[in-house]
């Protein structure tokens, strides 16, 4: 059985993510798909909140339904028969350190993430996400990145 933990935050490129988790899991033969959503501490989430006008969350359990939710809506929209075994997980904390130790933590075959593509001035600030992961993950990491439209 192969373990794939699939890094997913509620955007646009989650949903690529996801179908092409999806896809790999249907290509595969015996995958567990791990969907894992880390939330920032709970003070930082406020601000996020506030900047959207929209209310925070009040518990992981409240988050994980609402990703589970996600993550059912696009294995919908994607038409699969038979969809694979899958798990959402909900943990608080830094992104990139979650993931890598919940990759260890579940002895993962490999990481899938998205790259949102941040700007270079944000970029050298924050750092990627899925930069940091790929440094160190304990497996193989997979980053999506969605095509630009051509102009």
């Amino acid at each position: 059985m192969r373990k794939v933990v699939v890094a997913i935050d509620g955007s646009e490129v989650s949903k690529g993510v996801i179908r092409y988790a999806l896809h790999y899991a249907a290509r595969e033969e015996d995958v567990d798909l791990h969907f894992i959503h880390v939330m920032e501490p709970i003070e930082q989430q406020s601000m996020f909140f506030r900047r959207f006008e929209a209310e925070v969350p009040k518990t992981e359990d409240d988050v994980k339904k609402e990703f589970a939710r996600f993550v059912r809506d696009v294995m919908k929209e994607s038409g699969l028969e038979e969809p694979p075994k899958t798990f959402t997980h909900v943990v608080t904390g830094v992104p990139y350190d979650r993931i890598v130790s919940f990759a260890e933590e579940t002895d993962a075959d490999m990481i899938m993430i998205g790259h949102r593509g941040l700007s270079d001035v944000k970029r050298f600030f924050l750092g990627s996400v899925a930069g940091k992961v790929a440094a160190h993950a304990p497996c193989s990491v997979y980053v999506y990145r969605p095509k630009a439209p051509k102009q």
